[in-house]
């Protein structure tokens, strides 16, 4: 006896099916020809800001300036471009799951009219397992997190990489737990998951962080690449210090971003099954064209980033060198930390004719050698500062020792284009280690750094440290200089009490009082 019409009419009553009638129902007609065309990466490589009219401009470049901290930026992007969140909070990144969900709660929609999803599950794995899920379905959803939580979503980073799912993820940096709880900035969190095949974007600022943002969006979803990226903040430093962000309007958002990819959405007529499995003649196969992807990721991060600066008037690059055309001495170092060793390399500029530069690589991954190189190509001297421990590798000292190949064999026998970042010596390679667990990182451990350095240009063996700390005390630290005619151009603020919450929130009243009535025409606040 033929059963089969009495258990489709039973399947029918299942939830599930009136859910996928009402889908059906709901989901717009897509011009899939038009989508294919509307993510192709070659719409990037060849933008002329010619074709839009300087009204267009004009709407695109006004901004609202208004003080928030690195949280509150990154979600003033999120909230407008994305269906949805799926996150569990974690210090010093709760406040954007936090105020996604109450966003949510209260039917907001983004700039395309979606009513804003927020979900929460029972812990981080689970959380970048929801948006995996979701992201396979078609649409725009992100993840946030920070330190253990992070580390805690490996398993699922990878099959998010593996199935070329373009998820971005915020992150705030902050150390891993190791012998004890640290909720600071450090890190190793992000170096930890730096292999499981998504970009990274690490922000100096909380105004670049809000700028990235955008730009991770646009080139993850490209169907040349439909890969994942994190988009990263010194966690505490930047995620919870007010600056003064200008925003990005929504014209441009809906211009150069405009709605999700939606190359994944379903044929719910058709059933599908996704990431099972692949035996020997297949696995191989599956990866290389990842890697492929992920060859094209730079390219693709610099032409994006070439589009944003010519509808914003703006000069965000993979790699930001900053007075090395002549510098003997380059600092290389990652995120927050290159604001004072900027100041630093004014100041003994000025002072002592020392020509000092700074070396700061926006996209961390994929690594950008050439563009590395190209910074240090007249360094006799460089200093790789990073806020990760020895013991936990040193990733951003490798990529500068590869990028030192990279610039001799493009001296030796690289092409006369190659040539502009070639050298046929190699530099001394000094490294240290600073602001692990938000450690103050001031002028005078710059300046410690910058004289170190320059004992080492002079050759004065036994008077610098190639591997050292700074910021403590030991044999292999550095002291902090004294710094008699330096300009000060800061006024601190310092409050202790007890009751975290209470401390803050005198913190940023203080902080917002000054920003509005100091009278000096700046509103910069941390």
């Amino acid at each position: 006896m033929d059963h089969s019409g009495e258990m489709e009419s039973l399947r029918r009553e299942l939830p599930y099916h009136s859910m996928r009638d009402k889908r059906l129902k709901e989901a717009p007609p897509i011009n899939w020809q038009a989508e294919w065309e509307r993510f192709d990466a070659g719409n990037l490589f060849g933008f002329d800001a010619n074709v839009l009219t300087p009204e267009q401009l004009a709407t695109m470049r006004q901004r609202e300036d208004e003080l928030l901290d690195g949280n509150h930026a990154a979600l003033h992007i999120l909230t407008r471009l994305v269906d949805g969140l799926c996150g569990y909070p974690i210090t010093p990144s709760t406040p954007i799951a936090e105020d996604f969900a109450r966003a949510a709660s209260n039917g907001v929609c983004n700039l395309f009219g979606h009513e804003l999803m927020y979900f929460q599950p029972s812990d981080e794995l689970s959380a970048i397992a929801a948006v995996e899920a979701m992201a396979s379905q078609g649409g725009r959803y992100v993840d946030n997190s920070s330190s253990q939580g992070l580390v805690l979503k490996t398993k699922n980073l990878l099959s998010v990489a593996g199935k070329r799912l373009p998820v971005v993820m915020s992150i705030m940096a902050r150390e891993v737990n190791k012998g004890s709880l640290s909720i600071h900035c450090g890190h190793t969190d992000f170096y930890a998951v730096r292999n499981t095949g998504w970009a990274q974007l690490v922000a100096g600022d909380n105004q670049e962080l809000h700028d990235l943002l955008p730009i991770a969006f646009k080139v993850a979803e490209q169907r040349q690449i439909m890969m994942p990226c994190m988009v990263i903040g010194d966690g505490f430093i930047k995620s919870h210090a007010l600056e003064n962000i200008r925003l990005l309007s929504d014209a441009y958002l809906r211009y150069f971003v405009g709605p999700p990819n939606r190359l994944y959405q379903p044929n719910y007529e058709l059933r599908s099954l996704f990431g099972t499995f692949t035996d020997t003649d297949l696995t191989m196969e599956g990866e290389i064209a990842q890697d492929m992807a992920y060859r094209f990721f730079k390219k693709a991060f610099i032409a994006a980033m070439d589009v944003a600066n010519q509808i914003l008037d703006t000069n965000l690059k993979v790699v930001e060198c900053y007075r090395t055309e002549d510098a003997d001495m380059v600092m290389v170092i990652l995120g927050s930390g290159a604001g004072v060793v900027k100041d630093l390399a004014d100041y003994y500029r000025q002072s002592r004719g020392w020509k000092v530069g700074v070396v700061r690589p926006i996209l961390f991954n994929p690594p950008c050698y050439e563009e590395l190189a190209y910074g240090v190509r007249n360094a006799k001297v460089i200093t790789v500062l990073e806020r990760a421990g020895k013991t936990h590798n040193q990733l951003l000292l490798a990529d500068i020792e590869a990028a030192l190949q990279i610039s001799h064999r493009a001296g030796r026998e690289g092409r006369e284009e190659h040539r502009i970042y070639g050298r046929d010596d190699m530099p001394t390679l000094l490294h240290g280690v600073y602001g692990l667990g938000s450690k103050d990182f001031n002028k005078y451990d710059a300046a410690a750094v910058v004289e170190n350095m320059q004992a080492c240009l002079e050759g004065k063996r036994g008077q610098f440290h190639r591997d050292f700390y700074v910021g403590v005390e030991g044999p292999y630290s550095l002291r902090p200089q004294v710094l008699t005619d330096y300009p000060e151009r800061e006024m601190g603020m310092t409050f202790v009490g007890i009751g975290a919450e209470g401390v803050k929130t005198a913190l940023e009243t203080a902080a917002y009082i000054y920003a509005a009535d100091s009278g000096n025409g700046c509103k910069y606040v941390q």
